[in-house]
């Protein structure tokens, strides 16, 4: 119990931070498209700004996990992300959107993803796959529960028409989606201020300077790391799109595109977590591995089958084949760290690095696939979507074997 539940803290803290800038157009992009009328390159700019300042913050934000209590930055990241919600459900111009985007990169990321992490392994000890997949399982499941929530709220004309009676008649559905997250988030921000507490001890070294001696000895592992996590989080952020996959290509309703989205979610917590036991038991660098190449042979496929009513069934296979695998790898690949010798006294730093160069995905891949999914012949550019999975996760496949080897 002592472990359990300030674990239990940094998961609702650690997947409800993201809600806002993440679960909304993952689940909801194309009410997004029709209903607050932007377009897909529009929102991957959006990204891309939010990519920007998250990227500038990764490195400043391991040196103050570091230094300053994790409980207090994770409070004030998730107070002030759940403030740029109450901005986000007024339906925004593009430029507002950018702005509060931007806003989001460094609230989300400057004072709290180092920390989060920081603060989980030392909770871990000697148990660090089953810790980190816990952690991932058990984001999650909240992300689960709240897009279920979400979805519900959505599609329920009568319980929209009482939230619409008690906050302002004016509200759209999508509004008052975003207006949940909003609550959900500063709620968590209440919980880790009041509850949350940290095992984290700041050790003497770390609070006078970086030891850059032990950086440089472990930057081949670091250096492995930072691919691994770019090309499973590059992975990751293509699933923000397979809800418009099911409304264009197979031809889903918008509700219904929602619905087997967060149906498909409940997949995240099951794979983070077997990857987290599994991960103990054959290491951290093997199971990794494993992963990328499954996930390259579902994206193959889905690459080469033209979509027909014969083929459906193999379509879906494919695509949450892709969805586990990605969620298993980013239920491990923090327990790397460990399964690769790196000092717990540089954590912060090393994930800082490693978050700097893992997370580039958020400046390139929305503008990247907006720009891809807005031309004209959808099927072909779904395809060439798969086609560049498919080429990241070798890249993630042959780093893991490099690090396995090394």
């Amino acid at each position: 119990m002592k472990k359990i539940l300030p674990l239990t803290f940094l998961i609702i803290a650690g997947e409800l931070i993201f809600a806002l800038p993440f679960h909304v157009i993952r689940f909801f992009r194309p009410s997004l498209l029709e209903d607050y009328h932007y377009s897909n390159m529009e929102l991957g700019i959006a990204f891309s700004v939010y990519g920007i300042t998250a990227f500038l913050s990764y490195l400043p934000g391991g040196y103050i996990a570091d230094k300053i209590s994790p409980k207090y930055l994770l409070f004030s990241s998730l107070l002030l992300t759940s403030l740029g919600g109450i901005f986000y459900m007024t339906n925004p111009s593009i430029y507002s959107l950018y702005f509060v985007f931007g806003y989001w990169g460094i609230t989300t990321i400057l004072f709290f993803w180092a920390a989060l992490i920081k603060a989980t392994r030392s909770i871990a000890g000697n148990n660090q796959g089953i810790s980190f997949g816990a952690l991932e399982a058990g984001r999650g499941l909240v992300a689960s529960l709240c897009a279920s929530i979400a979805v519900f709220l959505y599609s329920n004309n009568s319980l929209l028409e009482f939230i619409r009676n008690i906050i302002s008649k004016q509200l759209s559905p999508l509004s008052i989606v975003i207006f949940f997250y909003s609550c959900v988030t500063f709620l968590s921000s209440m919980i880790i201020l009041f509850f949350f507490k940290e095992e984290v001890k700041q050790t003497k070294a770390t609070k006078i300077k970086y030891n850059i001696d032990e950086i440089y000895k472990n930057k081949k592992p670091i250096l492995c790391i930072s691919i691994i996590v770019f090309s499973a989080y590059t992975c990751y952020k293509a699933i923000d799109y397979y809800s418009l996959y099911f409304y264009e290509i197979i031809e889903f309703s918008k509700e219904k595109s929602a619905y087997v989205m967060a149906i498909f979610s409940y997949t995240r917590p099951i794979a983070a977590l077997l990857a987290g036991l599994i991960a103990d038991k054959i290491t951290s660098r093997s199971c990794t591995k494993f992963l990328f190449f499954f996930m390259l042979v579902a994206y193959a496929s889905l690459s080469i089958f033209n979509l027909d009513i014969q083929l459906i069934a193999i379509v879906y296979v494919n695509l949450i084949i892709s969805m586990v695998g990605v969620f298993a790898l980013r239920g491990i690949f923090y327990s790397l760290l460990e399964d690769s010798y790196i000092p717990s006294s540089i954590t912060g730093a090393a994930v800082g690095i490693i978050s700097f160069i893992g997370y580039l995905p958020d400046i390139f891949v929305g503008p990247l696939f907006g720009f891809l999914l807005d031309l004209q012949d959808i099927k072909v550019s779904f395809k060439i979507f798969f086609v560049f999975l498919f080429i990241i996760s070798t890249v993630g496949l042959i780093t893991a074997i490099y690090l396995k080897k090394n």
